[in-house]
C-alpha cells in the first residue's frame, strides 16, 4: 500500500447532484483531472457516539465546533469484515471499563474474515474529524482490524499495535512514529470525552475520487493561485445501517439516480469549475452522510413509536397538535 495521509485541513463543500449534473462536472473536469489510482472503490465507516448518539445530535445542529470518530475500511472485503467485527456482539468503551480480552478480539477478528473471506485482517483508518468555522480538520491513524478493537474498547495505543501489528510494511513503520502516537493520543481524549461510548452507525458508498493530472500540476508549477490539492469526490450507492437496531438492514440514504458531490480545496476554485457550478445551478447543500442518516433513523422512531399508541392518545395529541380542525 502506498503512504496514506494521516492529517488534513481544507474546506469541504457537499452539493446533492443528479445524473446530468454530475455528467457536466466529469466532462469540465476530464481536460484536468482525472479518477485517482483506486478507480471507484466502496468505502464503509463505523461511527462510534454515545448510546442515545449525543455527539450526531450535538452535530446537526450545526454549531461553531463538532467532531466525530470513525472508523474506515476500504472495499467490500474490508468494509464487511470492520462491520462483523465490531458488530459481533456488545461492544462499549466506558469510564472503569475493562478492554476486551485477547479472546474476545480474536473472536471478533475471526468474525469479520468469515464474513468478509479475506484471507488476513485488513487496515482500518481511526480518524477524528473536526469542524470549526467551516474548516475541516482531520487527523487519522491505521491499526490492523484487531488492535482497532482493542484500542476502542479501552486498550493503550501501543500496546495495541505491539499485539496485532499491521501487516503492511508501510503502515506499520507509521504505526508508531511520534506523530502517530500523538493523534492517538487525541483519540484517546476524544473518546473519553463522550463515555460511554458504542458502534452507533455504518455509512457506505461507492466512491469516485478525482485529482489533477500530472501534465496539469507540472504546466501551472509556480501558480500561486493553482490548489494542487483540490479533489472533487462522488459518492452513490449511499447506505447506512443502524448499529443500535438489532439486525437492521442497510437502507439508502439519497435516491438511486443521485450522487453526493464533495469538493475538498485548501483555497479558491479555479475558474472552469466556477462556470460549471454556475451554469448547472449546482448550489451547497447541507449534508452529512451520518446526519442524514441519524435523522433518517429518528423520524422512523419517532413514527412508529406514534402508530404503537393507543387511539385515545393518539387523539389527545393530535388535537393539541392543532392536526385535528375544527369545523
Amino acid at each position: 500500500m502506498a503512504a496514506y495521509n494521516s492529517v488534513f485541513k481544507r474546506v469541504e463543500k457537499k452539493y446533492r447532484i443528479g445524473v446530468p449534473q454530475r455528467a457536466a462536472v466529469e466532462a469540465a473536469a476530464s481536460g484536468l483531472m482525472a479518477v485517482d489510482a483506486y478507480g471507484r472503490s466502496r468505502i464503509t465507516s463505523l461511527y462510534l457516539d454515545t448510546p442515545d448518539r449525543a455527539m450526531i445530535a450535538r452535530s446537526v445542529e450545526k454549531p461553531l465546533y463538532k467532531e466525530k470518530l470513525r472508523l474506515r475500511a476500504y472495499g467490500e472485503a474490508g468494509g464487511a469484515a470492520l462491520m462483523a467485527a465490531f458488530g459481533a456482539g456488545p461492544l462499549m468503551r466506558e469510564a472503569g471499563g475493562l478492554p476486551l480480552s485477547d479472546a474476545e478480539v480474536e473472536a471478533r477478528a475471526a468474525a469479520g474474515r468469515q464474513a468478509s473471506g479475506a484471507a488476513a485482517d485488513v487496515p482500518v483508518f481511526f480518524g477524528i474529524k473536526k469542524k470549526f468555522k467551516g474548516i475541516v480538520y482531520k487527523r487519522r491513524c491505521a491499526l490492523a482490524l484487531p488492535a482497532a478493537l482493542a484500542f476502542v474498547s479501552g486498550l493503550p495505543y501501543e500496546q495495541a499495535c505491539a499485539r496485532w501489528p499491521l501487516g503492511d510494511p508501510v503502515l506499520a513503520a507509521a504505526a508508531l512514529s511520534p506523530a502517530t502516537r500523538q493523534i492517538a493520543r487525541e483519540l484517546e481524549a476524544a473518546m473519553n470525552r463522550w463515555l460511554p461510548l458504542v458502534p452507533s452507525m455504518g455509512i457506505a458508498c461507492d466512491r469516485e475520487a478525482w485529482g489533477f493530472r500530472t501534465e496539469a500540476l507540472e504546466a501551472r508549477e509556480g501558480d500561486e493561485l493553482f490548489d494542487a490539492e483540490l479533489r472533487v469526490t462522488f459518492d452513490d450507492r449511499l447506505e447506512y445501517l443502524d448499529c443500535c437496531c438489532f439486525r437492521a438492514p442497510w437502507r439508502p440514504i439519497i435516491a438511486p439516480s443521485e450522487s453526493i458531490m464533495e469538493i475538498k480545496s485548501a483555497g479558491p476554485y479555479p475558474p472552469w469549475l466556477v462556470d460549471v457550478l454556475s451554469g448547472e445551478r449546482i448550489y451547497p447543500a447541507s449534508f452529512t452522510k451520518y446526519g442524514n442518516a441519524y435523522q433518517l433513523v429518528s423520524r422512523e422512531q419517532n413514527t412508529r413509536n406514534w402508530t404503537k399508541r393507543p387511539p385515545s392518545e393518539l387523539l389527545d395529541s393530535a388535537w393539541t397538535q392543532g392536526a385535528i380542525a375544527i369545523r
